[in-house]
């Protein structure tokens, strides 16, 4: 449940009234901006979960609390969700600085040994974002639209809308990008096991269309050994 901190009552003084400047500046500190409610992080909570909850954005949630790449969070944890067109402007403000980063790193690496490190997933918290859209959507197999999907067939359509292309099938999916570890796996990369495929949340969840009769959904990484795969 969201909460946002009050803002501390001025004590009644005598004529002449005295303000408590040191109270007020503390309440104006503490308390959040416009825009933006405040969550204690509960068990089950994720971050796309939340920007669903309180109509945010993942990159502004990672962006406002200063989280990894992984976006992963701790129970108990205060976050700071942007709502409406603060959501807007930490995303648009996280992206610019990813930008800039990503030129530094880029232009730094001309001269640097090669890395074996898997390129970053720039693109994750685009296709999270919009792959919540489409929770509750049913089952069709063969489905490739919000009418209805089948699991690559909603991995195909979630990437494309993001402006990434990857391949119909799910068998064909598992060549679309780079494999990594689970240890490197990043909100936004592809879960892939032998006639199935979804979207990795963190936290050990993906969202993905399962069967008829499920509608589309995020769970739990039930099955042993997915291989992660990062596209774009």
């Amino acid at each position: 449940m969201a909460t946002t901190t009050a803002s501390a009552m001025e004590p009644v003084h005598p004529d002449p009234p005295v303000v408590d400047t040191q109270a007020a500046a503390t309440t104006q500190a503490s308390s959040p901006a416009v825009g933006e409610v405040t969550h204690t992080v509960v068990s089950g909570d994720t971050v796309g979960k939340l920007a669903q909850r309180y109509d945010s954005t993942i990159s502004a949630i990672i962006a406002a609390n200063g989280l990894n790449a992984q976006a992963l969070i701790i129970v108990g944890e205060v976050l700071t969700i942007p709502q409406g067109q603060a959501a807007v402007s930490a995303a648009t403000t996280a992206t610019s600085t990813a930008t800039g980063i990503e030129r530094e790193t880029t232009s730094a690496s001309r001269s640097a040994p090669r890395s074996e490190a898997p390129p970053a997933n720039t693109s994750g918290n685009a296709v999270l974002d919009i792959a919540y859209r489409y929770i509750g959507t049913p089952y069709v197999w063969g489905g490739s639209t919000p009418a209805g999907f089948d699991c690559s067939g909603f991995t195909q359509y979630v990437y494309a809308q993001a402006g990434i292309s990857i391949p119909r099938s799910s068998a064909a999916q598992r060549n679309a990008g780079t494999q990594v570890s689970a240890s490197q796996a990043q909100p936004g990369d592809l879960v892939w096991w032998p006639g199935h495929v979804g979207i990795y949340v963190g936290d050990g969840q993906y969202i993905a269309a399962f069967s008829p009769g499920n509608p589309l959904s995020v769970r739990d990484i039930y099955k042993a050994n997915p291989t992660f795969i990062r596209v774009g």
